[in-house]
């Protein structure tokens, strides 16, 4: 969808709303993320927001990103906004944790989720190898709720699969470049600047770079 409205030539939010004039709790999460977000408002260069709407599960997320790229292709994540419509709801508190939960493991698989083999067999076992991401890693997740009283949607996964792409949306616009492959390769993120600088005797593990403090 963000490509569609890149190639439009208008703002990624904008381009959704012109086309939920028949989606009216669609409307209303992505106006509340966009709202929360403070979506339009200047960033420093370097950084982005990037936003995803969908209905799944039978309920409606709006999540926006917002991250810096470094010259080195580092992704920091600096805040998320997420806004839900799941329908009738017993405990908000459990929306709220569901989301952040989901969020956060999105992001983690997007981020870091390399799945490699060897001799036929998967070499990742655990999370040492496998990783989440750390708390210092871990941005601010605020999670606005919308209550009604329409039927009662799901709510475990929906953090999860809203997480990548306002990920690689917010990448996008921070540094113009379109990734579509997961997780995240910093390498295609390096700025040309930087160039071979950036990489020069640093070792790799999976797509992500060991920077050391010489950098």
């Amino acid at each position: 969808m963000d490509e569609l409205a890149h190639a439009a030539g208008q703002d990624p939010i904008a381009y959704r709303r012109a086309i939920l004039s028949g989606k009216p709790r669609a409307r209303a999460v992505l106006d509340l993320a966009a709202e929360k977000s403070g979506w339009g408002t200047p960033l420093p260069a370097g950084s982005g927001r990037g936003v995803s709407l969908h209905d799944s599960f039978g309920s409606y997320p709006a999540v926006v990103v917002e991250l810096a790229v470094t010259p080195y292709g580092e992704v920091k994540l600096r805040r998320v906004v997420a806004a839900v419509d799941c329908g009738e709801t017993i405990n908000p508190d459990t929306v709220a944790a569901q989301v952040e939960g989901g969020l956060v493991f999105g992001l983690s698989a997007a981020l870091y989720g390399d799945i490699t083999f060897e001799g036929g067999r998967v070499q990742q076992s655990n999370f040492n190898d496998y990783r989440m991401m750390r708390m210092n890693e871990t941005p601010p997740i605020e999670v606005h709720h919308i209550r009604n009283r329409e039927n009662p949607g799901g709510i475990g996964e929906t953090g999860t699969v809203s997480a990548a792409p306002a990920l690689v949306n917010a990448i996008f616009a921070a540094t113009g470049k379109r990734l579509r492959r997961y997780p995240v390769d910093r390498r295609a993120l390096i700025s040309p600047e930087t160039g071979n600088r950036a990489i020069s005797g640093l070792p790799v593990i999976g797509p992500h770079w060991v920077v050391r403090g010489e950098c």
